[in-house]
């Protein structure tokens, strides 16, 4: 049986329409994964996630592996690594994805495979198998690849869409489904029973999304920083910097003139501090202090909220 459809009257759900008739309800959950995008859409309600490559290996089994070694994460190589079937897995978060399907997956493929690219993954694939030296004289079972889908800020969707009463959203796990899935199940538990969650979901909620968000440039975009951002270190000043310039206020020129430097806040260009007169608002690199070039924040605290 699938669900073809959510049925709804005066703003708010009333049921779900399947292949073996309706089922009146007053509420849904779509955790429909690379599909919640679509699903979504079908409704009116914005899960702005796109489907890229994902890849892991699986060795033959190798002397010495055993079910109780450790998972290793390697971010320097964009690799983790883990005991599979006597073997190891050695999966792949490559700082340059490619998103799969922009314009829609389609509806039957499930449990589907995707021709690896050896060529593109090959470097990548070699560098995560040097951290195992035993890994590159063991054969190779599988180069697996599949989809799996991100979002924009690299954090979950979360919760009641703001446009639609009733209609519940838990997608956009960003691959770690398994390790956030049963407290993400809890919290909506509670929060359709009592009306509320009892956790913080400020940063996960999908309320925080926007329908421009969900246009094809812009999933292409932002899906290739926001994968590569998995091994990254996420500071707290950095910015998302593709698919920029969705939103700027009438004072966005005058702000630049200024010496603005921008963030994305809510898909605005906002401002976020001011160089100094004379001076281009390089953040430079970044780091756990302030923004603000080579003066490591000083004057961006001298400055902020000017203009």
């Amino acid at each position: 049986m699938a669900a073809t459809q959510v049925l709804t009257r005066g703003g708010a759900v009333v049921g779900v329409a399947t292949t073996a008739g309706a089922i009146e309800c007053e509420y849904v959950v779509n955790c429909a994964g690379i599909w919640a995008r679509q699903l979504g859409a079908a409704s009116g309600v914005t899960v702005p996630l796109q489907a890229a490559e994902h890849y892991y290996l699986l060795t033959e089994p190798i002397a010495g592996v055993h079910r109780d070694l450790p998972v290793i994460e390697d971010p320097a190589s964009h690799a983790y690594i883990r005991e599979e079937g006597g073997g190891l897995l050695i999966g792949l978060f490559e700082p340059i994805c490619a998103p799969w399907k922009v314009e829609g997956i389609p509806e039957n493929f499930s449990f589907g495979e995707i021709a690896p690219d050896w060529e593109r993954m090959g470097p990548y694939l070699e560098r995560a198998m040097a951290r195992v030296p035993a890994s590159l004289e063991a054969g190779i079972k599988k180069f697996f690849c599949g989809p799996e889908s991100f979002t924009p800020d690299l954090r979950p969707c979360v919760g009641e869409a703001p446009e639609l009463r009733g209609y519940f959203v838990a997608a956009g796990l960003n691959s770690i489904g398994i390790l956030t899935g049963g407290g993400l199940g809890r919290v909506l538990a509670h929060w359709i029973i009592h009306g509320r969650p009892d956790v913080d979901v400020t940063g996960m909620h999908v309320d925080r999304l926007h329908p421009y968000q969900n246009t094809p440039e812009y999933r292409r975009l932002r899906t290739v920083e926001s994968l590569g951002m998995v091994f990254q270190c996420h500071y707290p000043t950095r910015s998302m910097q593709t698919a920029r310039g969705a939103k700027r206020s009438a004072f966005y020129e005058r702000l630049a003139a200024q010496g603005a430097y921008f963030r994305d806040v809510s898909g605005w260009e906002g401002a976020d501090w001011y160089a100094l007169t004379g001076e281009s608002a390089d953040p430079g690199p970044l780091s756990w202090g302030g923004s603000g070039g080579s003066n490591g924040g000083l004057r961006s605290t001298r400055r902020r909220g000017r203009g």
